[in-house]
């Protein structure tokens, strides 16, 4: 509920016309075994984020980032980074929320 509430007490506080972004992941789209719980919330974030953009207030945009793995996440894991995105794509992901003129939307970076 962190980001939920991210995003609901965020109306009180963020200027008129600007943005919140908030971070769900692949298994939102793409479960695997024993992802169950993350695959849940994720895909319910993405689902808050489009029913909340509709009703922000102030021409608040609301909008979830869905990144795959991060490259260099994975080294750290000792696993495969040609399965990820390296780190500066997905930034550019939330340059696009943050910068953009969208609302209501689940961005997920560039393959």
């Amino acid at each position: 509920m962190g980001q939920v509430n991210v995003i609901r007490l965020g109306f009180d506080h963020v200027s008129d016309g600007g943005s919140i972004t908030v971070t769900s992941g692949v298994l939102a789209r793409l479960p695997m075994a024993g992802s169950a719980a993350i695959s849940l919330v994720n895909a319910g974030l993405e689902g808050f984020v489009r029913a909340a953009a509709l009703e922000a207030p102030r021409r608040i945009r609301v909008n979830v980032v869905s990144p795959p793995w991060v490259s260099e996440t994975l080294v750290a894991l000792k696993m495969d980074p040609s399965q990820g995105l390296p780190a500066a794509t997905v930034a550019r992901a939330y340059v696009r929320s943050v910068n953009g003129t969208e609302t209501g939307a689940v961005i997920e970076p560039p393959s």
